[in-house]
């Protein structure tokens, strides 16, 4: 691992956002596998040619 990423983290737990290295750690991965997931969904939708209109007309249906 890189010192500037330790730094990094180290510098996250300084200024208060987070208790300790696991909280940055587990936040930053959340944050990384959500982003695949939204690129994922993106490129799906695009391949299968969903507007947002049709995905917008399923999330109602889906809520209620």
């Amino acid at each position: 691992v890189p010192e500037k990423l330790y730094e990094e983290v180290d510098k996250r737990i300084k200024s208060g956002l987070y208790a300790n290295r696991s909280e940055v750690i587990r936040e930053a991965l959340r944050k990384m596998f959500a982003e695949q997931i939204r690129d994922f969904l993106r490129d799906l939708v695009k391949s299968l040619n969903i507007s947002e209109k049709e995905m917008l007309k399923e999330l109602k249906n889906i809520r209620g």
